[in-house]
């Protein structure tokens, strides 16, 4: 029998005893019993492991440690046996030797967190859980509580820069902070708290470090179970610091202990924020502030702060520039405690106005809460570390505290409210220095950018130049989206011809060898004065590209009686690759080759010229902001070494198409690594990424980089895609219409192509105008969905790139790309249904069945 004297109550603690033999619950008390919703009847004599809902095998601590009968801390445990919901706990075990053998006693208290989660919305199976730490790396003393609160929420706007959606981040909670990552992959988002760490690490100045730990969640687990996962990765690191095999005593070792001890639950700590407090502060960065109407954020804070257990007045005090302090606005509580009267400060309480103006800005600077005597009036400055910006009074409805819980801000609340009135004009001081930032901020935009952009492109230009003088074809060779067209048009403007004078003549819009004859031979005969640019000629017909050289090789128009001279004209050539190898692959006839074979120039990709990259995003983002009449300030200094990093396959129109991708998704000034979806080159340290001058002529003696033997199709990519995004649904078991979001990008992608020729969309998609029409509110409807799935944002990138180069076909583009996926479905999808399967190709069932059977067929 066990003697209950020998464990008294502890207030909030449940004990629990347990009988090693055995391994049943031998003792409960009241608090273990409400704590796991059960009387002492329903819970002793039965196994721990049934009364806890904890596996027994399982690879948690509380197992391990009761299975080896040892002394133990108990890390974050969740708990759901009997429990109303799910809750957390922690604790301590530890044997007892008693007069009838041997017992263990378990201490459990319930964390912080329990039922109330940390986000504004529920995170799903498709989701990243991640938990940010900070640890003190600085040799000398640890830094005080107050100074940790003022860092983290720092790093929480900083957070806010970054992360894609702003309530994603959630409140610290000590020195953690809980973040949720939308529909990513664990591979995904550990690319994203690379960025993560990449735009943060400067802000600490190397006096501190963070680190992350993520889990995803599963389909069959509560988001708390990844949430704890996640806690557990952080905590696994912070105690896994590399150090000597030898030490020696140091001063500093009970102190680095104590450290350790106040981080051992991570963000289920209670003792740095009561939960009072965080809600306070979730209600303040709920706020939205203008910073020219900061009254009235102020207003929605009093407000807030009013509805505050046994505050009954509250007003807020601003800094003059002769350090003297003004009174902005105040006001006592409503009718029961609610709602927000304002009033002037002769309205307040008298004990309140007085304690108001005894104040010194050391006292401030000095104190996180001024209080005098027995006076139910308390002060809290509002403070930027040393920069004080003014102060928050509260007057309570009692000067006793007995038995009250008295509502006062914490430090984390007074330097968030700090932070967001610190930008508008009125609470700026221009006596003190400004406060340390809290983000890096942005390269603003280049504006001072001669024509499109000032890039020589390695010689191209200057070529372009001296060629223009010339009565001569030219060819300009040069990957998909290097500037090709740009170099056009730096002939056709050294001419000195009128801008509507060039011509650009799209080969890849011809619909057969008569559609090319036809309009080549109307252009060739009114081309006097003008300049020509044949759009990757070497897609058209062979007997097209035949006529077409005859008539630039003789300058004799083609099927005039009597023959007439080709007007004088330039004649230009857009190539995506060397045209001997063209001609070797049989896609260019040696004819039209030889006709622009003279003096061609060749365009190098982005990835060689890598001090153009950021001026042509600049440019890009510039033009952007313009056509969406919306303010931009440029890229963090994280997105601009991404950008230098990326090899741009795509080159300039992948650029932009990366710029345009990322402004849909994102409404802030400013974009990062993780808008655009780069993160090359990142490192958790941050650093910069500018490439170092070259010396001159210095190219010439560097080794040419080896040629790549093969180089994939964008459909071969797009292709391989799909694939990617078929296996990641099946890795996290789920289930999306990747066939309805594979039409739907194709029909914008060519709408995009043609603008608005509703009616040469449709040929190229071999349909009738009116169906696009029927099909765009389907489309723009589920435009959202697609945008924020991660696992879509490569196929779509690749179907927009194909579609802008590819050349009408001889089946519509939606059925080609339809049976690409198709394939993929039917070898990675075995293990689903037949109608899960038909929703992933977005259709019926029964049209599944059909195009699976005509698959088969062929």
């Amino acid at each position: 029998m066990v003697d209950e004297e020998q464990f008294p109550e502890l207030p909030g603690a449940a004990v629990l005893t347990v009988e090693p033999t055995g391994e049943t619950l031998q003792y409960c008390n009241a608090a273990a019993q409400t704590l796991l919703g059960q009387d002492s009847l329903g819970l002793l004599n039965k196994p721990w492991w049934e009364v806890l809902g904890i596996a027994r095998e399982s690879d948690q601590a509380l197992p391990r440690a009761i299975g080896l009968g040892v002394r133990a801390a108990i890390p974050p445990t969740l708990l759901r046996q009997g429990s109303p919901g799910e809750i957390v706990v922690g604790g301590y075990l530890f044997p007892q030797v008693k007069l009838d053998g041997r017992v263990l006693v378990l201490l459990l208290f319930r964390l912080g967190v329990g039922q109330d989660f940390l986000f504004a919305r529920p995170v799903g199976p498709a989701d990243v859980v991640a938990v940010l730490g900070l640890e003190n790396t600085s040799s000398q003393s640890a830094e005080e509580p107050s100074d940790i609160a003022r860092r983290m929420v720092d790093i929480r706007f900083g957070l806010q820069q970054i992360v894609p959606e702003r309530e994603d981040v959630g409140m610290p909670v000590g020195a953690t902070i809980p973040i949720a990552l939308r529909n990513v992959t664990i591979e995904q988002s550990r690319d994203i708290s690379r960025a993560l760490l990449s735009h943060l690490t400067p802000l600490l100045q190397g006096r501190a470090r963070i680190r992350i730990g993520m889990a995803q969640c599963e389909p069959d687990q509560s988001p708390l179970v990844a949430l704890i996962a996640a806690n557990s990765a952080l905590l696994r690191m912070q105690r896994s610091t590399v150090a000597d095999l030898i030490a020696i005593a140091d001063g500093q070792d009970n102190e680095q202990l104590g450290v350790s001890a106040a981080q051992a639950e991570g963000i289920f700590s209670e003792g740095c924020s009561p939960p009072a407090s965080r809600a306070y502060l979730s209600r303040l960065a709920a706020l939205v502030i203008d910073p020219q109407q900061a009254n009235e954020y102020l207003r929605a804070v009093l407000e807030v702060t009013l509805c505050q257990s046994e505050v009954a007045a509250a007003a807020v005090y601003r800094r003059r520039f002769d350090d003297s302090y003004e009174y902005v606005m105040g006001g006592l509580a409503g009718i029961d405690g609610a709602g927000f009267v304002p009033g002037l400060e002769k309205q307040l309480p008298r004990q309140m106005r007085q304690a108001a103006h005894k104040l010194s800005t050391a006292q401030l600077q000095s104190q996180d809460r001024v209080e005098s005597g027995k006076s139910p009036t308390a002060v809290f400055p509002i403070r930027l570390y040393e920069r004080v910006l003014g102060y928050m009074t509260l007057h309570y409805k009692s000067a006793d505290t007995a038995g009250k819980e008295r509502f006062a801000p914490d430090v984390s609340a007074l330097h968030h409210l700090a932070t967001e009135i610190s930008a508008a004009p009125d609470w700026r001081q221009a006596s003190e220095p400004p406060a340390t930032t809290q983000v890096v901020a942005p390269r603003p935009v280049e504006e001072r950018i001669d024509g499109y952009v000032g890039d020589n492109m390695e010689g191209a230009i200057d070529q372009a130049i001296f060629l223009s003088r010339l009565d001569i074809p030219v060819a300009i060779i040069g990957p998909r989206g290097t500037g090709k067209l740009y170099v056009a048009k730096v002939i056709h403007q050294e001419t000195g011809a009128a801008p509507q004078k060039m011509v650009a003549i799209d080969c890849r819009e011809f619909r057969g060898r008569k559609d090319a004859l036809n309009r080549i031979a109307k252009e060739l005969e009114r081309s006097r004065g003008k300049t020509l640019v044949f759009k990757s000629p070497h897609l058209m017909n062979i007997d097209a590209q035949v006529k077409l050289a005859r008539q630039i090789s003789t300058r004799i128009l083609a099927d005039t009686t009597p023959p007439r001279y080709l007007p004088a004209a330039h004649i230009i050539g857009l190539f995506p690759d060397n045209l001997e190898h063209l001609v070797r692959r049989g896609e260019l006839s040696d004819k039209l080759a030889s006709a622009f074979a003279a003096y061609p120039i060749k365009v190098p990709p982005i990835k060689d010229r890598k001090r153009a990259v950021l001026r042509w995003a600049h440019k890009i983002l510039s033009q952007e902001g313009a056509r969406r009449d919306r303010r931009l300030t440029g890229f963090t200094p994280d997105a601009e070494q991404a950008m230098l990093q990326h090899d741009w396959p795509g080159n300039i129109s992948e650029m932009r198409q990366c710029i345009v991708t990322a402004l849909d998704k994102s409404d802030k000034e400013w974009l990062t690594p993780v808008d655009l979806g780069i993160f090359k080159g990142l490192s958790p340290g941050g650093g910069s990424g500018l490439p170092p001058k070259r010396a001159y002529l210095q190219m010439l003696v560097e080794a040419a980089p080896d040629e790549a033997q093969y180089t994939p199709t964008t459909l071969e990519e797009l292709g391989v895609a799909l694939g990617e995004a078929v296996h990641s649904l099946m890795e996290v078991g789920a289930i999306k219409p990747l066939g309805a979001w594979l039409d739907d990008e194709v029909i914008v992608a060519v709408c995009e192509r043609y603008r608005d020729n509703m009616r040469a969309a449709a040929d190229f998609l071999q349909t009738k105008p009116r169906n696009i029409g029927r099909w765009m509110p389907k489309v723009t409807a589920r435009e959202q969905e697609r945008n924020n799935s991660s696992l879509w944002q490569t196929p779509k990138l690749l179907i927009r790139r194909w579609l802008k180069e590819a050349a009408p076909m001889s089946e519509p583009p939606q059925q080609l790309v339809q049976a690409i996926l198709l394939s993929h479905v039917v070898s990675q999808c075995a293990s689903i249904s037949v109608a899960d399967r038909a929703r992933v190709m977005g259709v019926s069932t029964p049209t599944y069945q059909k195009r699976l059977q005509e698959m088969l067929d062929q």
